[in-house]
């Protein structure tokens, strides 16, 4: 009788929040999975830009220059983190098929702190843009 894996608190959240995201057990969904999966945070990822180039654009008389100078800090951040992710899809693939059922339960929370980390950075230029009336 084949057994079922459990399926965690936190795969059930990505779950949620990325339409496609299925887990990566077995193996034959982990490349699906790790695709839709780089592809939810490369959106992300250009939504950050968009906030930082709408309160660069929006902000330059309010806002003071260390604030522009992190403002500057996060695009470059931005594209370091969305080049890596474009190279990394080949790493990505062999990673997965090598990879055994305890890794599995690594790659989910680092997924969760991933998504988690760009909703509080998007949050706080939402916050950014919405003092200094751009929004």
């Amino acid at each position: 009788m084949a057994r079922t894996r459990q399926i965690s608190l936190k795969e059930s959240y990505l779950s949620e929040m990325i339409p496609g995201y299925r887990g990566y057990s077995p193996a034959d969904m982990a490349h699906k999975t790790d695709q839709v999966f780089s592809e939810e945070v490369l959106s992300l990822l250009g939504e950050t830009m968009a906030f930082v180039k709408r309160i660069e654009r929006a902000g330059s008389d309010w806002l003071d220059p260390d604030a522009l100078a992190t403002l500057g800090s996060v695009a470059e951040s931005v594209d370091s983190v969305s080049s890596c992710l474009s190279d990394a899809k080949a790493i990505n693939a062999a990673v997965l098929e090598e990879s055994e059922n305890g890794r599995v339960e690594e790659i989910i929370d680092l997924d969760s702190e991933i998504l988690d980390k760009l909703g509080n950075i998007n949050q706080a230029l939402s916050m950014l843009d919405l003092e200094g009336g751009v929004g």
